[in-house]
């Protein structure tokens, strides 16, 4: 009888607990999901700070374009010049 009153003892706790138990839980999981966020934020800025290195690298051959463009363009001035004299 005392082991029964024990084991229904538990029971009835659980029972009047079971919002504890659940708040409990929730948090777990938020915590584990806010782990699985942090992985996530470290390889998403890892990979936003490539994007930024590869526009960098196309930024300055676009400018490096530019420029020899610009040089172009300068000789083809310099070419209409010396043919309409």
């Amino acid at each position: 009888m005392q082991k029964h009153n024990g084991i229904a003892g538990f029971i009835d706790t659980l029972r009047n607990g079971w919002f504890l138990i659940a708040f409990i839980a929730g948090l777990i999981y938020w915590v584990a999901r806010q782990d699985n966020a942090l992985v996530e934020l470290d390889r998403l800025t890892v990979r936003m700070t490539t994007l930024e290195n590869r526009t960098t690298i196309l930024e300055t051959g676009i400018g490096q374009l530019q420029l020899k463009i610009d040089g172009i363009k300068e000789d083809l001035t310099l070419i209409k010049t010396a043919v309409i004299k």
